[in-house]
């Protein structure tokens, strides 16, 4: 008895030996997204696109999204040193991510920051009461104006609209979230306020304003010249007609301005990381729709629009070339 349990230890101790040779599975990379501010609709899309990543990677990628400040933030945040937690990507606009590698404002310097791929259109317009005397964007002088929320592209952009087009000074400027912004809107506390869409469906916040201001609400852009200056001298805006009827309750078109959304990383994420993290996406980006039915806009065929001026990452661009986008 005691030379068997002898043998039996011995052979125990032999396979453990075995097991703790063999080669264990590599444990998946942890991805944390970063979307934006609640009410837009980009913390659901970049849920899909985690879901849809984590799912076609070979068990090499996790991805897990979090709401964040929106699209300046998450530059800022990439320059974070956080050894205990994952990789960020982050959501942002085309500008955006141009703003931070070029240091223009609202950076103070070059930010450590690459683009992915190009995601979906987002298309903003502004919207007031049908009464409020505003039909176009020279009406808002000496008028309470919701121009963005901090943190994001949109308050931006519409300031660099309001300089082109000689109005800066003329409107009292107010920063909201987009449920500060609906809200205010809904409430008419404000004159005038900012509402967009993702694919050219309203974002969910502004989706609910819509319906339960149907009949109600007036919408517009900036005039052609100023959005001709904003299309000419920024990265990854262009000139955007919203069809008649995308808006529940209104049924004219709308000329103004859009931007990409994009997938943004620092420089330190490694070639093989990056090229793995898009091609899990963007050859399965069908997929998407099954979460979220903005991911129809999300292809391997516009995944480098508005990219045009903008520095992308070397895995990212290994993928592109293998794909015949560049």
């Amino acid at each position: 008895m005691r030379k068997l349990m002898l043998h039996m230890v011995t052979y125990a101790a032999g396979f453990a030996l075995i097991l703790g040779a063999a080669p264990m599975a590599s444990a998946a990379t942890k991805i944390l997204l970063q979307t934006s501010h609640p009410g837009g609709a980009t913390f659901e899309v970049g849920t899909a696109m985690g879901k849809v990543i984590t799912d076609n990677s070979g068990g090499k990628i996790e991805v897990s999204a979090s709401i964040t400040g929106g699209s300046t933030a998450n530059v800022r945040t990439l320059q974070k040193k956080n050894k205990t937690r994952g990789f960020r990507v982050g959501m942002g606009t085309a500008p955006a991510v141009a703003w931070g590698q070029t240091g223009r404002k609202p950076f103070k310097k070059p930010q450590d920051v690459l683009a992915l791929g190009a995601l979906y259109p987002l298309t903003i317009v502004y919207t007031t009461y049908k009464n409020s005397g505003i039909k176009k964007w020279a009406d808002l002088d000496g008028k309470r104006f919701v121009v963005g929320a901090r943190g994001g592209s949109i308050y931006i952009v519409t300031q660099i609209a309001l300089k082109h087009s000689g109005m800066f000074k003329k409107v009292k400027r107010e920063f909201f979230s987009n449920p500060q912004n609906a809200a205010a809107i809904k409430d008419q506390r404000v004159d005038a306020g900012f509402f967009f869409l993702n694919g050219g469906v309203p974002a969910p916040v502004y989706m609910d304003l819509a319906r339960v201001l149907s009949g109600k609400l007036h919408f517009f852009g900036p005039d052609e010249a100023t959005i001709k200056k904003l299309a000419d001298g920024e990265a990854g805006i262009v000139r955007d007609v919203l069809a008649a009827g995308s808006i529940p309750g209104y049924d004219k078109p709308v000329i103004t301005w859009g931007q990409m959304w994009a997938l943004m990383v620092s420089s330190k994420m490694s070639n093989d990381l990056a090229y793995g993290f898009v091609k899990a996406l963007y050859d399965n980006h069908k997929k998407i729709t099954k979460y979220h039915p903005v991911g129809k806009f999300i292809t391997k065929k516009t995944g480098l629009r508005g990219l045009k001026k903008v520095k992308l990452h070397p895995g990212a661009i290994r993928y592109w070339k293998e794909n015949g986008m560049m």
